[in-house]
């Protein structure tokens, strides 16, 4: 996922986390889990406070994107060889 299939490019991980919850019609409250309240996403979108690596691990499974994605609004570099090798594979 890159930030031209959400929308225009987003400079911080919680204007990327926001934009990408609102595009998915999830609340604050829909993408908290055990460990991640909805407070912290709200400050985190606030840009007030910055994700932990473990945080960033859970919200970008449930936001369907890569950790790379949310902490750089690039495409993972690991998807795109991924896409290739299994471009090439399918011949054509």
């Amino acid at each position: 996922m890159n930030g031209d299939t959400v929308g225009r490019h987003m400079s911080t991980v919680g204007e990327r986390i926001r934009e990408r919850r609102l595009a998915l019609g999830l609340s604050q409250r829909d993408l908290a889990s055990e460990g991640i309240s909805y407070a912290y996403i709200s400050r985190i979108e606030a840009n007030t406070r910055r994700p932990s690596v473990r945080a960033l691990r859970k919200l970008a499974v449930k936001l369907d994107v890569s950790v790379h994605w949310l902490e750089t609004g690039e495409e993972d570099p690991a998807e795109e060889l991924a896409r290739i090798v299994l471009n090439h594979r399918a011949g054509p």
